[in-house]
């Protein structure tokens, strides 16, 4: 075992000691709360609901819409160490995600919007939809943490992870931009460059330090008409800290390409003529995510 301090060595970590443990399928065990830490972008923006709810036909819930779209999240995650893997060594590994807000059918929501901020949703009410997401090795090639991500994540807390994992790159090729590159199977998927809102005039910079309720992230069910690769829906809870650095997308320094090659994450995406209004970047992002709110002890 190296004697370099984990990431996960953070002091704020600490108040979340393990309760429980899961031993995945690919033979690793997932400590719960699972433990991540990582840099990461986030576009925000809108997708055409009549395209988005297609997906939600056979579920209880739906999409909140802002000014009649979907607010989607794009994530952009560059994890530098997490508990998926070995528990001796850190386990980077690189992942995309996207997200929205729902709430029962029963209950539709739409809210004013009032400009790029109102992608990013506060509904207290609302629950958390994780939709679809690639796992990539990390940059050096260690793949073992992605491997682990995909069989924990699904197992577990059944986020609709696919299991073939994807080729992924986060990069800063200078101090004022970052680059993402996405392909999955042969198949292009998605390419982003954007100017970090931090180096914007007149950014927003927002200290996050917060807990979720336990209940309040769901994971699709499993669509009987696609491979959507879920176990089993589930709710569950997530606490987080970053300095979350905010300004709206620019045309002008910004540009994403999202292709319509492979069907489970970049075409559905495209589909849904997503268009991005809003853009975020932090260096510091630390997550934990508790075990199911369905689990009995």
């Amino acid at each position: 075992m190296s004697n370099k301090k984990r990431a996960l060595s953070d002091e704020w970590f600490e108040q979340w000691t393990q309760t429980d443990a899961y031993l995945a399928s690919d033979g690793h065990v997932n400590r719960i709360p699972l433990r991540l830490t990582s840099t990461n972008l986030v576009i925000y923006g809108k997708a055409s609901v009549s395209e988005v709810v297609k997906d939600f036909e056979h579920e209880d819930h739906r999409p909140i819409t802002v000014g009649g779209d979907v607010p989607v999240q794009l994530w952009f995650n560059n994890f530098i160490d997490t508990d998926c893997g070995p528990a001796d060594r850190e386990n980077p590994y690189i992942e995309t995600w996207y997200s929205f807000p729902v709430t029962p059918k029963s209950a539709p929501q739409d809210l004013p919007y009032d400009g790029p901020f109102s992608y990013n949703v506060n509904a207290p009410e609302a629950l958390v939809w994780c939709h679809r997401v690639l796992c990539g090795p990390a940059s050096d090639g260690y793949s073992t943490g992605a491997i682990a991500a995909i069989a924990g994540g699904r197992e577990v807390w059944g986020f609709p992870k696919h299991p073939a994992l994807a080729d992924l790159s986060f990069d800063y090729p200078d101090n004022e931009t970052v680059t993402f590159e996405g392909s999955h199977q042969g198949n292009k998927v998605i390419s982003l460059r954007a100017r970090r809102p931090e180096c914007v005039e007149g950014h927003v910079t927002i200290a996050v330090n917060e807990r979720t309720g336990r209940d309040s992230c769901i994971t699709p069910r499993q669509n009987p008409l696609k491979a959507t690769f879920v176990a089993k829906q589930t709710r569950y809870g997530q606490a987080f800290a970053a300095n979350m650095h905010f300004s709206p997308w620019d045309q002008t320094t910004d540009s994403m390409t999202i292709y319509g090659q492979e069907d489970y994450f970049g075409a559905l995406l495209k589909s849904w003529d997503f268009k991005p209004a809003l853009k975020m970047h932090c260096s510091d992002l630390k997550i934990v995510a508790f075990k199911p709110a369905g689990w009995d002890s």
